[in-house]
């Protein structure tokens, strides 16, 4: 019982101790995690519908995942001991995938990609709120826009990239994929709209904190995603034959999720 109590007294002291620096670089890391393996997935699916990326490519992407859920663990002190075991849980299922991604088909394992990087989302949101539920009303807003709107619309866009540049290597999107992208579309949109809202309100009620381009700058981004999703539509959903050039495609996908990651990094700004 004693030493249960000292445990629990050292749990407390510890997140007691950890700074605003530290939040914000452990949140840092589930984002830079998050898109470090939407990259993976995407490129997989490339690879094993036999397009330019090589098998090179894809070990330096699971290194690169690797690298990021080991950072995360060295940061341990910042979260609870639940949290940290999740993300360790986490790190297995990755390592079980990747041993057996090349037996499984393309499909399949694209969607148990999107598995794991939804339980990172998941998670990334309960340390939004462990972190921040005793903080300002603005530090409040900032993190969740950041873990619970930003990531998730980046996970939409990985997706759509993901799948796209793949039926494109194939010329043609077979059936279950084409259900897929479609409620995908969809999602992208709604994740779009909510987060362009959501983004507006918070520059009307903390004006002074953000550049006055701002506004313009969430119009134009909304404006390439929807383009982005117009294209698919035009392009993958509506032809047979589908006739666009893969790298092109997930090049400017990934310019896309780009663009989401700035929003990220101007809250994150506002936040240190």
């Amino acid at each position: 019982m004693k030493k249960i109590m000292i445990l629990l007294m050292t749990m407390i002291l510890t997140l007691s101790a950890v700074t605003l620096d530290d939040k914000v670089k452990y949140m840092n890391n589930i984002k830079e995690l998050v898109i470090l393996t939407q990259k993976m997935r995407g490129n997989t699916n490339i690879y094993m519908k036999g397009g330019y990326v090589t098998q090179s490519i894809i070990s330096d992407d699971r290194n690169e995942v690797a690298d990021s859920l080991r950072n995360l663990h060295r940061q341990f002190k910042t979260v609870t001991f639940e949290i940290n075991d999740e993300f360790a849980t986490l790190n297995l299922y990755m390592q079980n995938l990747n041993d057996v991604a090349a037996e499984l088909g393309d499909m399949t394992t694209f969607q148990a990609y999107s598995l794991l990087i939804r339980e990172m989302i998941k998670l990334g949101g309960k340390v939004q709120e462990d972190l921040f539920k005793n903080d300002t009303e603005i530090n409040k807003r900032l993190s969740s826009i950041m873990m619970k709107s930003i990531l998730p619309l980046t996970e939409q866009l990985g997706k759509l990239r993901g799948l796209g540049a793949g039926s494109a290597v194939c010329s043609t999107c077979e059936d279950d994929e084409l259900d897929y992208l479609q409620d995908n579309m969809a999602n992208v949109l709604d994740d779009l709209d909510s987060f362009v809202l959501e983004m507006n309100i918070l520059y009307s009620d903390y004006k002074m904190n953000y550049r006055d381009t701002l506004p313009v700058q969430l119009n134009r981004y909304q404006k390439k995603v929807r383009e982005y999703v117009k294209y698919v539509d035009a392009k993958i959903m509506a032809d047979e034959n589908v006739n666009i050039d893969s790298y092109d495609f997930f090049d400017k996908g990934t310019d896309l999720i780009d663009q989401t990651v700035d929003f990220y990094d101007i809250n994150a700004a506002i936040l240190k």
